[in-house]
């Protein structure tokens, strides 16, 4: 697996340095083509699942994620309408008071809630995925300050890589690695609203974590905060 994420990111650059001389003004062009922007996003989230069970609650303000991608874009030469694509990672971390557990008879994964007996300090599923991403990228003119306002909407495809949970108390913590039942693939939606180079994120999964009947109906939900360069 680290060999074809090496290989994908290569893919990706020797792409993106193929579009940048592609898209360089040669002698003779009367109007240079706006500097490309926003090449490395790394955003910070809180996580969330969409169609908890009643009886599970989620705990958004621990549940804290992390993502970065590398970026080209093509953009019209004013740098206001274009699109953006690229390559990068994410992790996923959702912090619930509910504990998965694999029924062997059945073949399927439940979200069972946390007995009341136990204090667990943490408890959280991990799901950490390799992206691919396409968005619509329109900005503003640059005020006085350089600045410029930024909306973008897209799409992500992702493709997990490694999957644990992590539950810890005062005795001590346990790692469970590869949950059974997880969905190798996500897509979603993506959108930001910025000024400069701060912004406000979403991310919404069109698939459940869980393969279909391999687990509870558990849909990514993910808002944060963003810084691009």
């Amino acid at each position: 697996m680290k060999k074809l994420f090496i290989l994908a990111a290569l893919a990706f650059f020797s792409l993106a340095t193929f579009a940048q001389e592609a898209s360089t003004p040669k002698s003779g062009t009367l109007q240079k083509i706006a500097d490309a922007d926003d090449l490395f996003i790394m955003s910070f989230t809180s996580d969330n699942w969409v169609n908890l069970p009643s009886n599970i609650e989620s705990k958004p303000w621990r549940s804290h994620g992390f993502s970065f991608m590398f970026m080209n874009e093509v953009m019209n030469r004013k740098g206001s309408v274009g699109f953006g694509y690229g390559l990068g990672f994410t992790s996923q971390n959702v912090h619930t008071d509910g504990v998965f557990v694999y029924d062997d008879n059945v073949g399927k994964t439940y979200l069972e809630k946390v007995p009341d007996s136990l204090d667990l300090e943490t408890n959280k599923l991990s799901l950490n995925f390799i992206d691919v991403a396409l968005e619509a990228r329109f900005r503003t003119a640059e005020n006085s300050k350089g600045k410029r306002w930024k909306f973008n909407a897209g799409v992500r495809g992702s493709y997990l890589v490694q999957s644990h949970t992590k539950y810890e108390d005062k005795y001590g913590k346990v790692k469970l690695y590869n949950v059974i039942g997880l969905n190798p693939f996500q897509a979603g939606v993506t959108g930001r609203i910025g000024y400069g180079n701060v912004a406000a994120s979403v991310y919404y999964s069109f698939v459940d974590i869980f393969k279909k009947d391999k687990g509870p109906e558990l849909t990514p939900l993910s808002i944060g905060i963003t810084f691009t360069f």
